[in-house]
């Protein structure tokens, strides 16, 4: 009797039921939620604040992200990798604690940054300075959600992370719209902190437990220590290039345009296709300690990686299109018709999301998982420089389109390099 093959469409579902059972769709649910939330939250701010105002609060928003780049210097997704490489709590706890240790003392000398540029530059774009002034203690509170999180999936318990995600995500939309309709920027920042407030003293309980071992637990040894440095440094350097593609634009629009109102104009295009990054982000989320952990069996990861970049091909194509074809209808409803200069950056950074969810954020969380970091710094120096020229050149002459020219450009430039490397990687 001949064993009955399983057909490509019985073998997804069982790949999927499989995946379910380990917590992927409480990772994509939850990040799903947190994106839906929170873009109704920045929703309602666009309906809550005038044009000009929401302007000053995107801009300095965008500038705080400029120094969040530089988040706990990539403590949490070194805890994610080198966690996620040992076994046993005991092994793992040690990395946890000298991730804490470091990530907390980076991110104190982050926020003198802000209240020192503060305090002696002014932003171009006028109101902005007094805002950014007002968020300056986010980091500190943001590293240490972050950090917990990080070490819940280094552990496998994506369950009690997802409900964290999506308490973390419901306390940030009350306190956004509470804040908002009542004492609006100032309110809806003073909301903000609460709400991560609240969510570290509960990730605190969660992982009570572990606490006790954290505060007897020794540093790694001084080898181990170094690697992780070394590690969190290329995480930070070539995370920080990453962001910059996403920031760097906003920046660009209000130094040399300087009108509250184009800004306002090219955020509102941003949101969506940079809000729909969750769905590759939550996969990878759910996918990387697995590459990590089988860092070792290169065909292992090599079949994984085709196999999800297939699926999420098939899933983003559509997605994509959708967002293209009803680009007007999309940005009169949720936005408004004084947003119509959004429609064009919209359908161009629309495009953009699909090449960067299928072709490069994939291969680039996969190549981090495999330690090989120095290949996506190399490609964010190329891809960021080349960025900072096509934006300086596009936006003067063509104002926000330019600028959602020159991201997606480089979108399509990263893709290229990083899968030409994995696939010639694994080909070995």
């Amino acid at each position: 009797m001949t064993k009955k093959i399983p057909s490509p469409i019985s073998r997804m579902r069982d790949e999927l039921k499989t995946a379910v059972q380990r917590g992927l769709f409480h990772i994509s649910g939850s990040m799903a939620a947190s994106r839906i939330f929170r873009f109704f939250s920045a929703f309602i701010v666009v309906r809550v604040l005038s044009k000009a105002l929401f302007g000053q609060f995107s801009y300095a928003q965008n500038i705080l992200q400029f120094f969040l780049i530089f988040n706990g210097f990539g403590v949490s997704t070194a805890i994610v990798q080198f966690c996620s490489e040992k076994k046993t709590i005991e092994e793992k706890i040690p990395y946890l604690r000298y991730g804490i240790k470091i990530g907390l003392i980076f991110n104190f000398f982050l926020v003198l940054s802000i209240l020192f540029y503060t305090s002696f530059f002014e932003l171009p774009v006028n109101g902005s300075s007094e805002i950014l002034l007002y968020m300056c203690l986010m980091p500190l509170l943001i590293l240490m959600s972050e950090i917990i999180g990080s070490y819940l999936l280094s552990v496998f318990r994506n369950r009690q992370y997802s409900y964290l995600n999506i308490l973390s995500t419901v306390l940030y939309f009350a306190g956004t719209i509470a804040g908002g309709l009542f004492f609006l920027v100032k309110g809806i920042i003073a909301g903000r902190y609460l709400a991560f407030l609240i969510v570290v003293v509960v990730e605190l309980y969660v992982i009570r437990k572990e606490l006790r071992l954290i505060w007897s637990a020794r540093s790694p040894l001084k080898q181990d220590r170094k690697e992780f440095l070394k590690f969190s440094f290329v995480v930070t350097l070539t995370n920080s290039i990453s962001q910059f593609l996403y920031l760097i634009d906003i920046f660009f629009i209000g130094l040399i345009i300087k009108d509250e109102s184009v800004v306002a104009a090219y955020k509102t295009a941003t949101m969506i296709p940079f809000a729909l990054a969750f769905l590759p982000q939550s996969i990878m989320l759910f996918l990387y300690p697995y590459f990590a952990r089988n860092i070792k069996n290169k065909q292992k990861n090599k079949k994984l990686f085709y196999k999800v970049q297939g699926y999420m091909i098939i899933l983003n194509l559509g997605i994509s299109l959708i967002l293209i074809v009803f680009a007007p209808l999309v940005i009169k409803i949720i936005f408004g018709p004084q947003y119509s200069d959004s429609v064009l950056p919209f359908r161009i950074l629309s495009f953009g999301f699909f090449v960067s969810a299928c072709f490069r954020i994939i291969p680039g969380n996969v190549l981090a998982s495999l330690r090989k970091v120095k290949i996506n710094l190399y490609t964010g120096i190329i891809t960021g420089t080349l960025n900072i020229i096509l934006d300086i050149i596009l936006i003067k002459k063509m104002g926000s389109v330019g600028a959602a020219i020159a991201t997606t450009s480089m979108f399509i430039l990263d893709a290229l390099i990083t899968n030409i490397y994995l696939y010639y990687f694994f080909k070995k």
